[in-house]
């Protein structure tokens, strides 16, 4: 009996030390894999009221662990862009700004880009967000990009936030 319980003893302390060899606490473990999210922009997509321009854009957001950095790129605005943002709402749904960006004025290149920290609260002004509440929206398709000029205050050109 004592020979098996030294056997035992000495099969556990070998497994503890194997995988003790398998983990350095040294060097940290980063599992965050990218994600990235386009927003396919037209016109046509604008809701309730589709309108006539024929502007064109695409915003590519790429979450990385806690930071969403963005592009939002435009071609044949009507005019100068005077804003663009994460709105939230479903592809038939016209919702609230979620994530205001800071809006270049430009009629065709880049309009917004930078990085959002989702381990905060967003505020947009009037109201605020938390990034766990925002990476849910995008993960379910249920935000969506716009961007604004003087023609089309109630925005130009809109598409929906799509995972990739």
């Amino acid at each position: 009996m004592r020979s098996r319980m030294i056997a035992g003893a000495a099969a556990l302390a070998s497994v503890a030390a194997f995988a003790a060899c398998g983990s350095d606490s040294t060097t940290p473990v980063d599992n965050t894999t990218p994600v990235t999210y386009i927003s396919q922009m037209s016109a046509a997509n604008e809701k309730p009221n589709p309108n006539s321009s024929t502007a064109t854009g695409t915003a590519t957001y790429t979450l990385t662990g806690n930071t969403l950095s963005f592009v939002v790129n435009v071609s044949g605005l009507t005019g100068p862009a005077t804003a663009s943002h994460i709105h939230v709402g479903g592809p038939t749904v016209a919702g609230s700004v979620i994530v205001p960006f800071v809006t270049g004025s430009v009629q065709s290149g880049n309009v917004a880009a930078g990085t959002i920290d989702l381990s905060s609260t967003i505020s947009n002004g009037t109201s605020t967000i938390t990034g766990d509440s925002l990476k849910v929206l995008l993960n379910n398709g249920n935000a969506y990009t716009n961007v604004h000029t003087a023609a089309n205050g109630g925005g130009e050109i809109r598409g929906q936030i799509i995972k990739q």
